[in-house]
């Protein structure tokens, strides 16, 4: 396997999907942005969230390799990274994949709206009709922005992020996690996975899984 090659085919199909990412937001250099219309949100969110997982798998690929040893204490978490001279804090991407939600469906809610019966003597007061959702609606995007100078802080710095992984399993081995996680990647699909493809992202995402898995498995036996 070309590894090297491998790695720099991904990353710049990546460059190309967060700088696509970015326009469309209308990002400047590292400033966010405050509100964007609803459509705009929900675009970025179905692109960026493929986008993070494609590139945490590649932080995977690149850290298949690197053995550290575990730290003598836990160090202190922070809160993010400040450039100097940013507007914006960018925080730290997320290395360790978030597992899923398992467990009993939260119960149904009665939709709509209107008088509803609570005794038997009387009724209820009639509710406000909900506010209608418009695609132009502005939403606030200074999260998403963060999640996008996240990524494009982690593509610049691949070896750094290989690192911090590194580490992580260093810790794991030496049994000081909080949680107990045996791989920084969440066990089935990863998230944003679609079967039906409709973006560059998804055909990135798919085979940067693929390679994922295939440097995680254990070497055969000779």
């Amino acid at each position: 396997m070309d590894w090297a090659l491998v790695r720099e085919r991904h990353l710049a199909a990546l460059l190309r999907v967060l700088a696509f990412v970015s326009g469309v937001l209308g990002l400047s250099g590292d400033r966010s942005v405050g509100f964007v219309p609803r459509h705009v949100h929900s675009r970025v969110l179905r692109i960026l969230r493929p986008a993070e997982s494609a590139l945490r798998r590649v932080i995977v690929i690149e850290a298949r390799e690197l053995r550290v040893a575990p730290p003598l204490k836990r160090a202190a978490v922070g809160r993010g990274v400040v450039s100097r001279g940013a507007v914006t804090a960018v925080p730290s991407f997320a290395i360790v994949e978030p597992l899923q939600r398992v467990g009993p469906a939260r119960p149904p809610v009665a939709k709509g709206y209107g008088p509803r019966i609570s005794f038997f003597d009387g009724f209820d007061e009639a509710r406000e009709a909900p506010a209608l959702v418009l695609p132009d609606d502005p939403v606030d995007a200074g999260r998403l922005c963060k999640r996008v100078l996240s990524a494009q802080a982690a593509l610049a710095d691949l070896p750094k992020q290989a690192l911090r992984l590194a580490r992580w399993y260093a810790r794991r081995d030496a049994g000081m996690l909080r949680a107990v996680r045996t791989r920084a990647l969440r066990p089935g699909r990863p998230p944003g996975h679609r079967q039906r493809r409709i973006h560059e992202i998804d055909d990135v995402l798919a085979n940067c899984h693929a390679l994922a898995l295939y440097a995680l498995a254990p070497a055969p036996e000779p």
